[in-house]
């Protein structure tokens, strides 16, 4: 079932990109775009997400009954982390529909990304590591969100570019810091995260967002000369989309402390 939990979990991060990077380029970089429409495919994306997480999730411990799913969902803090996302997106998508204050709208993607990053042995997670997780997740939303903007807004230009450029920096310094706290904290090393799948997973994650930020600099060079804009967008939106697959499979890869606490449990 584990492939099973990683598609959902990318569904989960595919739903929340569209939404709150959807909605945050709607109202601060490409004004009413994307449309409406790709807002409410983010929200059926987390619909589908919640299904196949709870489907592969129970299937595991062999509880399949209708009232597992209930129980699933409200008894544990992985089930209430689905809730939470399910109602922070849907909040995310009236807020937009209906033009509530900016300020609603920043709440509502709060609480999506708070659900989002209690998702699978984010349950785990006290407060702190969870809230750097909230905010590694919602850098990477508005990254690929506005590149996503920009890749499909006719008439994208140098203008648009210089608008998100600093947005975009700001992403990936963010990306950077709490990703290098997030592996501290996962692998109780950064020299020794080759001694585990979850080390050599998340070297393949950092070797395609170094990719990434090669395609970003080459996008950026195009916009400057107005001329081959959008296979550069195009290319790393691709990249972008791998490393989204990767941190899927990374969050149903336990962490070395994850293992060795576990270890420890069975020990005593």
């Amino acid at each position: 079932m584990i492939p099973l939990l990683i598609l959902a979990k990318g569904l989960l991060y595919a739903g929340s990109v569209l939404l709150v990077g959807g909605i945050f380029t709607r109202r601060e970089l490409t004004p009413a775009h994307p449309a409406r429409r790709v807002l409410g495919g983010g929200g059926l994306l987390l619909l589908l997400g919640v299904f196949l997480t709870l489907l592969g999730t129970l299937a595991v411990v062999g509880f399949t009954a209708p009232a597992d799913y209930l129980d699933y969902l409200t008894q544990t803090g992985a089930g209430r982390a689905l809730m939470l996302l399910l109602i922070g997106g849907l909040l995310l998508l009236a807020a937009e529909l209906g033009q509530w204050p900016r300020l609603l709208a920043v709440a509502a993607a709060a609480l999506a990304l708070w659900g989002l990053a209690g998702v699978g042995h984010g349950a785990s997670h006290g407060p702190t590591v969870r809230l750097l997780h909230v905010v590694h997740a919602g850098a990477m939303c508005l990254w690929v969100g506005g590149v996503l903007a920009l890749l499909t807004l006719r008439g994208a230009g140098q203008a648009h570019a210089a608008r998100f450029t600093p947005i975009a920096t700001a992403c990936v310094s963010t990306l950077a810091l709490t990703g290098t706290f997030a592996t501290l904290e996962h692998t109780g090393t950064l020299w020794g995260v080759w001694n585990s799948t979850y080390g050599v997973t998340l070297m393949v994650k950092l070797g395609l967002v170094a990719l990434t930020l090669l395609a970003a600099l080459l996008a950026r060079r195009a916009f400057v000369r107005v001329r081959g804009i959008r296979p550069q967008l195009a290319l790393e939106l691709a990249l972008l989309v791998g490393v989204l697959g990767v941190t899927a499979t990374l969050s149903e890869t336990p962490p070395p402390t994850h293992e060795a606490g576990q270890m420890n449990m069975e020990g005593h």
